[in-house]
Parts: C-alpha cells; sequence; structure tokens
C-alpha cells in the first residue's frame, strides 16, 4: 500500500505540472494499449492490494475472538460467539463497537474503505479529458516594410483601386479592434498536425494610425445658402429632394501665423426627405489645409426644413472639427490562429515608437485612404458634396453607386448625430483604412526575421483525475498506517492458540484442553437446541474466567442475570403455550429466500442497467452531445458506480463463499460415513478460492467449486465494470435556423471587367500556412458566401455550397537551347525565348541557390501559355540546371460541405458528388477565367505593346514568381535545387490561391444575390461535445460474468437450502462449544493442542475413522447433538 500511495502521488504530481501523462491530438488517436492501461491497470492493480488486504482482514476478522480470550483475566462470554467474518461487513464496525473490539472497528472501517471505495476510486483515477497544450517555437516572419520608394510607386499604379473590398467585409459588418493592427506575415507550422489547429501567440511588431481631434475654431458668423431641387431625384426615390448647402468665407483661426488671413468656402449637395425633421448633413475631407496643420478636417450642419421659403440666408447650427493623423509601431503579443486570423493583441507602450516620411510614404498614404475611404468608409455621404479650394477630388457618389456598399437607412442617413459619435465612425474607418493598406507593403522579399512564438493547442490527455486520485491516496494512507500499527501492534499481544483454530478438529483440541466439561456441561444445560439468537443472549448473561488446575490453565463459567428481554420476546412470551412455535435459527442470507429473491434481483438489475446504458449509449444522442461540465460529472459517476457495485458483488460472493467453506464439513459429517480428512480437518475458509476451486473439482464438489470460480472472476469484476464506459470528443451537429442564402449558387455571371489586384499579407500568410485568411476562401476554392446571425463568435456551422476554383495544367517541356555562359558578362542570358516577352537572367555571383521566373507570350495574343522557368545556380550538381514548364489554366467547380465560423473562416471542406463538367454555370466560369487569365499573364509582362498591358497591371510582375519560390522553398526546405515535380506543385498552389482570392474578393461582380436572404434548412450548428462510448467487449465480459453469479447464486440456493439440519449454524467457538463437549469423540483429542495442523491431520488419518453429526438420545433421556464414530463402515 506504501508503495502504491507514493507511485499514485508521484503521477498525481507529474500529471498536474505536464497536465497530463501522454498527449493525443483527439480520443481516435489514442493507441488500444493506452486506452487498456488507463481503463484497466489501476483498477487491477487496486484489485491485486485488495486481494493482500483481505488476507490480512480475515485473519483479524476470524482471531479476534482468540485474541480476547487471551486478553483478560475475567470477560464477557459471548466473545465465544464473536465471528466477524460472516455477515455483511458493512455491520461489523456495529458489532465490534457494541463489544469494544477496538481493532476490529478499525479495521473493519478501513475495510470498506478498502473493498468498497478503492476499486471505485482507482476506476476512475485515469481518463481522457482535453486539456491546453503549449509548445515554444522560432518562427520566421518578415516585419519590414518596403522602402518609401517601392511604396509610392506601388500606392501610385494601383491608383484605380478601392479599398471597399478590404476595408469592408460585408454590409453592415462593424470591424472589430483588431482589424486596426497591421499583422506582418507570419510562416506557422504545417508540418505537425497538433500545431497546425494550435492558438500562437507571438512576440511581433505591429503597426497602427490614430487620430487626435479637436474643435476647428471659426473666427466669423456662419451664413449659408439653402437652395432645394426639385425632380432631380430617381424615381425610387421621389420622397427625397436634393438640397444644395453653400458655405462661404469660412475664416480658420490661424495656428502658425497669427498674422495671416486663412479662409474656406465648402459646397455640399445632399439627398434628404425634407418631410422629415430635422435633417442634418455631415460631410469629412482628409487633406491638408496649408494655412492650418490639419491633416483631416469636417463638419455638421443642422437645417431647418420646416419652412422651405426661409432656406436661403439662414444660419444652420454648425460644428466644425479638425484632425491629426499619427502612425506607430511596437512590440506586442499577437495571439492568431493557424490560419492567421488575430484573436488578441497586447501592445507594449514602452517599444511605441512613431513612423515618419522616411519610413512611410505618408503622403501617398493620405492620398489612397481619400480615394479608398472616402467614398465606401463607414460614414456613407448624403449624396454630391465637396469641400471647395483645398479637395483632392470630388468626395461623393450618385445614388446609383452608393447602392453596393451602403444600405438605403445608411446612405440618406440624415437623424443628427453627436460630433464625437461622428469622429468616432471616422476613426474606426481611417485606422481600418491604414492597416488593410498597409499589410499590403510588407517586404516577403528580404530575409525573415525569426520570432518566438508560443502554440496552445486542444490536444487530449491521459491525465489523473484530482478527487479519485486524492481520495484513494487518503484510503491508502489509511491503510498502510492500520497494517504498521497491526504489525508493532500483534507482535506483543497474548495470544492462546497453537495453530490454525479453523478446522473441527482444531477446534476440538482448543475444547479439550481449555474447557473444563463439568463447567462447560452447566452452561449447556438446555442450551443444545438453542438457536444463535437465544445462545447469544445466553452468553450475554455469563462471564468467562480463567482458574489453574494440575494440568495447566482453564476457562470456567460464571452465571449472571439475563438481560431485560425486548418488547418482541415480551410479546413472543406473553402468547399461550399452544400458540408458541420453536422459531428456528436464522437462516444464511443466501438460504433466506426474502434475502435471496432480493439479492437475484440485484444482480438482474446490474444486468439490466448494463444493458440500458448500452442501448442509451449507442442511440440516444443526448449521451452523445455533452458538454464538458456534464462529461466530468458523467465521467465520475459511470466511473465509480459500476466498480461500486461491482464490489457489492464480490462481497455478497466472497460471504457466500465463506459460509459454505464453513459449513462444508458440517454438510459432510451431516451425511455420516465421511473420513477425518473431508470432515474434522476440512479447513476451506482459510484457503483462497484459487486452491479451494481446484481441490472442489477433484472432490466432485459442484456447488463449492461454482462459488469459488465466481469469487476468482469477481476479483476482475471491478476492472471490468470499471471500464465498461469511456468518453470520446466528437464535435456534434444540431440543426440551426441561423445561416442565411445571400447568393443564387446556381448562377454565375459572365463579366468581362477584371479589377485591378493588389499584393496582400495575408496572400503569403495563407501560402506558407496552407490556411486562408479571407472568408469563404480556401486555399484552392473560393466558396459563395453565406450569412450567419449569432452573437457567439466560437461557434462553428457546416452547410452546402458551391466551390469555385481553378488548376493549372502543367508539362515540362524541353527548350530549344540550354542557357550558355558567357565569360564577359556576369549574366547568363537565354537564346529560346522566342515569342516571350522578356529575357530569363540570373546573376551567376548570386548566393541564391536557384531563382524562378514567369514568363508570358508577348504583346496581345490569344495563347494563354504561362511558362514557368526555373534555373538552378551555375554551381549546382543536377543533370538539369534548367527547367520549363508550360501551364493552362483550367476551372474547377464543385458542391462543397464546409465548416465555418460566422465570420467565414473556413475550419475543414470537402467535396460532395463529382465535377460540374457542363453548363451554363461551367460555360461563365470558363469564360471568367479565361479573362483572369489574360489579365494575369498581362500582368507578368515586363513591356507591353498591346492595350491590355499599357492598362492597370493585376500585381507586380515579379511578384507570382517570387510567391511560387516562396512556396518552393517552404515545401522543401532542405533542397537547394529545383525539380520539376515540386516545381509544378508549387506553381499550382500560387495560382489557385491567387484565382480564389480574386474571386472572393469580386464575388459581386459574378454572383447573383437573392432578392431576400432565405434560411438555409440543411445548415447545421456544430458544438464540440462528449460522448459516453460503452465497451461492446466488457459489456460481453460483464454480462457474461453476472449472468454467471446469477446461475451460481440460484444454483447454491436450490442445492443448500435446508440441507443443514442442526439449531444453528456453526459459525464460531460458542456456537459449537456444547455439540463438542458432549461428543463421544473429545477424549481422542486430549493432549493434541500443542500439536501443529500437520501432525493433528496424520493423527486423524492414521485412526482411520469415519464420523457423523447427528443427535442422540442421552442414558437420561436427553437429546444432544454430537460428533460420533460412524461404525457402520470402516474406510476403505
Amino acid at each position: 500500500m506504501g508503495l502504491m500511495l507514493l507511485a499514485l502521488e508521484l503521477l498525481r504530481q507529474y500529471s498536474d505540472a505536464r497536465g497530463g501523462l501522454v498527449f493525443y491530438d483527439d480520443t481516435d488517436d489514442v493507441p488500444n494499449h493506452v486506452a487498456f492501461a488507463y481503463n484497466f491497470v489501476p483498477t487491477i492493480l487496486g484489485l491485486c492490494l485488495m486481494t493482500l488486504w483481505s488476507f490480512t482482514v480475515y485473519d483479524v476478522f476470524r482471531l479476534e475472538p482468540y485474541f480476547q480470550l487471551s486478553k483478560e483475566q475475567v470477560f464477557p462470554a459471548d466473545v465465544l460467539s464473536a465471528n466477524y467474518i460472516f455477515g455483511p461487513f458493512i455491520s461489523t464496525p456495529i458489532s465490534s463497537a457494541r463489544r469494544k473490539h477496538w481493532v476490529v472497528l478499525g479495521v473493519s472501517i478501513i475495510n470498506i474503505l478498502v473493498q468498497l471505495m478503492l476499486p471505485a476510486t482507482l476506476s476512475a483515477l485515469l481518463d481522457v479529458d482535453s486539456v491546453p497544450m503549449s509548445s515554444d517555437a522560432t518562427l520566421r516572419g518578415w516585419p519590414e516594410l518596403v522602402p518609401v520608394g517601392e511604396q509610392a510607386e506601388w500606392i501610385s499604379s494601383q491608383r484605380n483601386m478601392s479599398l471597399y473590398s478590404l476595408t469592408r467585409g460585408d454590409t453592415g459588418e462593424t470591424p472589430s479592434r483588431l482589424s486596426h493592427f497591421a499583422i506582418p506575415p507570419v510562416e506557422l507550422p504545417s508540418d505537425d498536425d497538433a500545431l497546425f489547429t494550435a492558438l500562437w501567440k507571438l512576440n511581433h511588431t505591429v503597426y497602427w494610425a490614430d487620430l487626435t481631434c479637436s474643435d476647428l475654431p471659426i473666427s466669423n458668423s456662419l451664413t449659408a445658402n439653402v437652395t432645394e431641387i426639385v425632380g432631380e431625384t430617381p424615381a425610387d426615390y421621389s420622397n427625397y429632394s436634393t438640397l444644395t448647402c453653400a458655405l462661404r468665407d469660412l475664416r480658420l483661426t490661424s495656428y502658425s501665423d497669427s498674422s495671416q488671413n486663412c479662409a474656406l468656402n465648402a459646397n455640399y449637395s445632399g439627398i434628404f426627405d425634407l418631410t422629415a425633421t430635422p435633417v442634418q448633413a455631415r460631410r469629412w475631407e482628409l487633406d491638408t489645409i496649408p494655412c492650418a496643420p490639419f491633416d483631416l478636417y469636417g463638419f455638421l450642419l443642422d437645417i431647418d426644413t420646416t419652412n422651405t421659403g426661409r432656406l436661403v440666408g439662414q444660419t444652420p447650427k454648425a460644428q466644425f472639427f479638425s484632425c491629426d493623423m499619427q502612425y506607430y509601431t511596437a512590440k506586442a503579443e499577437v495571439s492568431m490562429k493557424a490560419n492567421g486570423s488575430v484573436v488578441a493583441i497586447v501592445v507594449d507602450k514602452g517599444s511605441m515608437s512613431a513612423l515618419d516620411s522616411s519610413q512611410l510614404d505618408i503622403a501617398g498614404f493620405k492620398a489612397y485612404l481619400k480615394r479608398g475611404i472616402c467614398p465606401t468608409g463607414n460614414v456613407c455621404p448624403s449624396g454630391n458634396g465637396t469641400l471647395t479650394n483645398y479637395s483632392l477630388d470630388r468626395c461623393g457618389l450618385g445614388i446609383e453607386a452608393h447602392k453596393s456598399p451602403c444600405s438605403t437607412s445608411a446612405q440618406y442617413s440624415q437623424v443628427p448625430i453627436s460630433g464625437d459619435e461622428f469622429i468616432s465612425k471616422i476613426r474606426m474607418d481611417m485606422k481600418l483604412g491604414f492597416a488593410r493598406l498597409l499589410s499590403r507593403l510588407f517586404n516577403t522579399n528580404a530575409a525573415y526575421t525569426p520570432i518566438q512564438g508560443v502554440g496552445t493547442t486542444d490536444q487530449v490527455a491521459v491525465l489523473v483525475i484530482t478527487f479519485p486520485a486524492i481520495a484513494s491516496e487518503v484510503i491508502l494512507l489509511l491503510g498502510t498506517a492500520t497494517c504498521i500499527l497491526l504489525a508493532l501492534f500483534y507482535q506483543s499481544r497474548e495470544n492462546i492458540l497453537k495453530s490454525d483454530p479453523g478446522s473441527i478438529a482444531a477446534m476440538c483440541s482448543i475444547v479439550a484442553h481449555l474447557f473444563n466439561p463439568t463447567g462447560v456441561q452447566a452452561f449447556g444445560e438446555y442450551t443444545d437446541k438453542l438457536t444463535a439468537r437465544q445462545l447469544n443472549r445466553k452468553l450475554r448473561a455469563w462471564r468467562c474466567y480463567w482458574y489453574d488446575e494440575p494440568s495447566g490453565r482453564k476457562l470456567g463459567f460464571l452465571p449472571g442475570e439475563a438481560p431485560p428481554r425486548t418488547l418482541r420476546e415480551k410479546v413472543l412470551y406473553s402468547k399461550p403455550a399452544s400458540r408458541k412455535a420453536s422459531r428456528q435459527d436464522a437462516r444464511l442470507h443466501f438460504l433466506s429466500k426474502p434475502i435471496f429473491v432480493a439479492e437475484l434481483l440485484g444482480l438482474l438489475a446490474v444486468i439490466c442497467f448494463m444493458t440500458v446504458m448500452f442501448i442509451l449509449c449507442s442511440k440516444d444522442s443526448r449521451l452523445r452531445r455533452l458538454s464538458d461540465s456534464a462529461s466530468d460529472r458523467l465521467s465520475v459517476a459511470l466511473g465509480i458506480l459500476p466498480s461500486l457495485m461491482a464490489s457489492m458483488m464480490r462481497a455478497l460472493f466472497n460471504s457466500i463463499y465463506v459460509n459454505i467453506s464453513i459449513l462444508e464439513p458440517w454438510i459432510h459429517l451431516q451425511k455420516g460415513g465421511v473420513d477425518a480428512k473431508n470432515s474434522l480437518l476440512l479447513n476451506l475458509s482459510s484457503q483462497s478460492p484459487i486452491t479451494v476451486f481446484f481441490r472442489s473439482i477433484r472432490s466432485r464438489s459442484f456447488v463449492l467449486s461454482l462459488v469459488a470460480l465466481c469469487c476468482i472472476i469477481n476479483t476482475g469484476l471491478p476492472a471490468v465494470l470499471g471500464a465498461l464506459f469511456t468518453q470520446s470528443r466528437t464535435r456534434a451537429a444540431w440543426p440551426t435556423q441561423a445561416v442565411e442564402l445571400r447568393y443564387d449558387y446556381s448562377t454565375i455571371l459572365n463579366s468581362s471587367t477584371v479589377p485591378t489586384f493588389f499584393q496582400n499579407g495575408p496572400i503569403e500568410s495563407t501560402l506558407l500556412n496552407s490556411v486562408s485568411l479571407l472568408p469563404w476562401t480556401a486555399p484552392d476554392y473560393s466558396f459563395v458566401p453565406l450569412s450567419v446571425h449569432t452573437n457567439n463568435m466560437e461557434h462553428k456551422y457546416e452547410a452546402v455550397t458551391l466551390g469555385i476554383g481553378a488548376d493549372l495544367n502543367c508539362h515540362q517541356v524541353p527548350l530549344i537551347q540550354d542557357l550558355s555562359k558567357d565569360e564577359n558578362i556576369p549574366y547568363l542570358t537565354g537564346r529560346d525565348t522566342e515569342g516571350m516577352d522578356g529575357t530569363p537572367s540570373v546573376n551567376k555571383s548570386s548566393s541564391e541557390p536557384y531563382s524562378i521566373q514567369l514568363l508570358a507570350p508577348s504583346g496581345v495574343t490569344n495563347n494563354g501559355t504561362l511558362t514557368v522557368l526555373a534555373i538552378n545556380s551555375v554551381g549546382s550538381n543536377t543533370d538539369s540546371p534548367t527547367l520549363a514548364l508550360h501551364c493552362q489554366p483550367i476551372p474547377k467547380i464543385q458542391n462543397f460541405t464546409i465548416s465555418f465560423d460566422p465570420s467565414g473562416i473556413l475550419q475543414y471542406y470537402y467535396p460532395i458528388g463529382s465535377t460540374i463538367t457542363s453548363g451554363n454555370l461551367v460555360d461563365n466560369v470558363t469564360s471568367n477565367l479565361a479573362n483572369y487569365h489574360e489579365h494575369f499573364i498581362a500582368s507578368i509582362q515586363d513591356i507591353g505593346n498591346g492595350t491590355i498591358t499599357d492598362g492597370p497591371k493585376l500585381f507586380p510582375s515579379d511578384w507570382p514568381s517570387s510567391l511560387i519560390k516562396l512556396v518552393y522553398q517552404n515545401l522543401n526546405p532542405e533542397s537547394t535545387t529545383i525539380d520539376a515535380q515540386g516545381l509544378t506543385d508549387a506553381t499550382k498552389r500560387v495560382y489557385q490561391w491567387l484565382f480564389a482570392a480574386y474571386f472572393t474578393l469580386q464575388k459581386d461582380m459574378y454572383l447573383q444575390p437573392l432578392p431576400k436572404p432565405i434560411t438555409d434548412n440543411d445548415a447545421q450548428i456544430l458544438r464540440p461535445t462528449w460522448s459516453i462510448v460503452c465497451s461492446l467487449s466488457s459489456f460481453i465480459v460483464a454480462l457474461i460474468m453476472v449472468s454467471s453469479m446469477a446461475i451460481a447464486l440460484v444454483l447454491v440456493f436450490i442445492t443448500r437450502y435446508g440441507k443443514f439440519k442442526g439449531p444453528r449454524i456453526p459459525q464460531s467457538l460458542g456456537s459449537v462449544l456444547v455439540w463438542l463437549t458432549d461428543s463421544p469423540i473429545l477424549p481422542s483429542f486430549y493432549g493434541t493442542y500443542d500439536w501443529t495442523n500437520d501432525a493433528r491431520r496424520d493423527y486423524l488419518v492414521g485412526l482411520d475413522k469415519k464420523y457423523v453429526f447427528r443427535m442422540i438420545t442421552t442414558p437420561a433421556g436427553e437429546q444432544k447433538w454430537v460428533i460420533e464414530e460412524d461404525k457402520g463402515e470402516k474406510v476403505g
């Protein structure tokens, strides 16, 4: 017990320190031997320990009366009737406390804990549970921005690009605070499945912008000329009129030079519903006023429209404000998922620093943000309007242009708001726009920066459950202390025994040596036929004492007063003699009809419980969709209760085994003609069930062998029942009405327009991490978006939608001529570029082991072949220094089941059915892909001679090739040369992702919106759950074991009911004392008290006699139960 206590405490400390013993990604990954170990091994070890403990307890219980005989000079005679191994062991503390046998009381209490609770707590000791696991890693990131000159060049080349697709995900979406930060690309591990699903915490660099706003001082009074123009609004907005507001000669207080006159004129035109009052016009401009150091300024006008005749010349209530923009960078603890989406940012304020024009193209950013945010930002303009004099261009669109980004209520919102609320909306748009714009300008071609990260994954672990562990440790500690105290205490206890007193022969030796026959006969007068209850009552009134005789110390009896009669006895004795019936002795519990029926029903109830639970675990969805708290409660209950029931059944059959073992030699004697070996010397109760089983098999005692076998298999029953129920982590689906269809995914529009594309940090992150940061986008497919109505962003959903993607059909082609080396210049010049735009070259002195370039047909052509050229370094050891691939695009359209969160970030996706290969859907996607591919080809041409290449490009010409190289390096980190298959895989991956990202960002050009969103009745919400799993093998084994016990109980009742005719069950020395004293065989045992059991056995076997237990009539006419020699037959 001490060793197990120490091992258990070490396991618990180890499990608490590491969060578990062993870890796996999911419950399905737990090996069978590990499942066997945590389900069975603790219980098996506990049962082995309990078996050893039972030997100690058995000796303490059955020998305690003999130690009590040796203890005192005078003691109560009812000690002779004490034997604590019989009956329910839960009653032992009561009977021992009544007799003041404190050793038995203490041991019996510990025994209850060990017999009942220890197997149950050990069966629930180990379990599988979800735990967060942390793993340190050094990641690669690219936190540096491209040089300011490249920033300006790129911003200028993207002059027609709108920020709408980046600053606003969906109509009405409110950006989170996290989207105000620009996070540089970082490569997260993708080769480890556990880390692939991790939540990462990184010490990373972040960038953000902020606004400092204040009231704009106006030195003169404000006069506005407001004009109403009727009839110029579209028919759909007949209730609206156009109001034009002219603000003249606004004099601003100059901050730079008080003598300078700073004036501003502003014209504003908007469409309003004049029947609703009041009307508020709001306007803001991202511009610089030379005479005032402001980056942004705006106003709010409250116009009185109650009397349209007084609009001209009125003085409206106005509020002017101005803001300064600041740009910052700092170190921060960034928490992001494996797909790159950021969930938390904690900025280290001590590392914060401002960005200046040497790090950031501030002028270009302002110009770009003005174009991108002002028309389509969070603050939708009310109509056409401008701030004159210093406006870069008009910051407003008409009604039709505003239909897409702004809802009607937002577009024509005229409800007054406060200046602080208006500034807050502007600040949100500026921060979001800056972060999204800056995320395109990180230099991924530069050397990476090592970043320390900690990945936290939600894994399953085999761990030590605290409550069962502590309970087991307390029981083991008490058991260990009890064993030590018993070992010390019993060394000093007086003991009259010379050998094991379990057999009838041993008790005959004790009676012949220690008791005076005359005293026993006086005590035993009229007690021969008493029941056990009546005998115990008489013994409580008598006392025993030690006295000396020439032959040694003897035990005598002192009569005492009978204790008061109980109410039951008074009622019984008050009955007339004619109605009094001789009351039989209480039968053994398994031979008493009511108790037998209760025990049998209890076993059948266990069988029914196991069957019902097995069916429920198989069919009841409630047991397969448990929350963490419900799973924890059930795991403890289902781990402890079955083992507790098994311990009770084990105790039941141990009691049956002990009683039958005690009764078996008396039944043999009652039959008569039995030798000493099978009667007087038989001591089954002191032997293990295994020994008794084989012995009973040899002696053909079927019932005893069956009971012994039940005791043997019952040793493992707590382990089997304890492992009957296990847990499995899964993700369950429930129907939901929160998912709606927004687009008709049976229709793809054919659009000839291809907007400008962009370089974006999420694109590099997706290619590096094989997961998408864009909503409704996978690395190889763009999915028709759905909408989700929920406030819980942790929920996951599953639905069916259409996936649109593109792939490349690539094959390696031989070069017309190999690249040749020109010794006069440090470059290798290709001479096989006929029909190609651009000349492939590689720097001979470069430290790069290889280079990758994309080539396209020159000029405007229908040839859509994309050529990928890979050139290994001069010194590389390869048979193919140059590789070339020809690639043609092919569309991919298929229905998918996707899992996604409310923001549209995918968790997984898998195809349904076969790929769609014909129909109008395929025709339109093919046409759109061809149009996209044409612009893709044009964007990689260095010098254009056609109309396409003269226009805006999808991206910088060398960007796709750098992405292919980045992906190839990520897929082949140790390779220093390029092989054809690896190059094909990298090229396909880049092209698939670029088209998927493009289609997602430009979805409104290709998807047909539904007039009204439709609830997707087939959608489901996914929640992580635990399910209770019933082990089929454990169920079958437990069913066989419990059924065999029920059969054994019935057979014992049938074969042993009424077989023993004696007046009482011979369970103690006191119960057989009178029988042995009157037996004619007693003189044969004089002088055998000091003998060993072996010597006594040899002596009785040598007598070669047969014996019988029966009632005889003495010469005085008395009937007595005695053991005598059966002379009817000699032993053959």
